[in-house]
């Protein structure tokens, strides 16, 4: 049977905030473990960390399991301003973060990721949408 996929291109990753962990060592890190919403299967582990010079934030595509590793870098105050308003948070719905990726992914019309190669793509801008009731 031919496939009838159509292949739509995604320039976007919007996770859905599932749960948080704080990991403190060294330094401070936000590990929040992701379900999508605009892709049918999988899930995504997203770290906060504190920005390094020439660390940059990158979205990391696995062929083998259903999963995406997304490292993110603030600084200092825009970690504590996160913590904050998720600490202020009381409402049932889930927090999302969209992902601007530099490159496009492609999905079929039933939201299926098409991933040949493990694949890193560099993450031009993050938008957190955090309900707070």
């Amino acid at each position: 049977m031919k496939s009838t996929n159509k292949w739509v291109k995604l320039d976007k990753v919007v996770l859905r905030v599932d749960n948080i962990e704080f990991i403190y060592k060294e330094s401070l890190v936000m590990i929040f473990n992701c379900g999508f919403e605009n892709i049918s299967k999988g899930r995504c582990i997203l770290k906060l960390n504190l920005k390094k010079t020439k660390k940059k934030n990158t979205l990391f595509v696995y062929t083998d399991k259903a999963l995406m590793s997304v490292e993110v870098f603030y600084e200092k105050k825009s970690i504590d301003e996160i913590i904050k308003l998720f600490s202020l948070t009381k409402s049932s719905k889930k927090a999302t973060v969209t992902l601007i990726i530099d490159d496009e992914l492609l999905i079929n019309e039933k939201n299926y990721l098409f991933i040949k190669n493990n694949l890193q793509i560099g993450v031009k801008a993050v938008e957190w949408k955090i309900p707070l009731n």
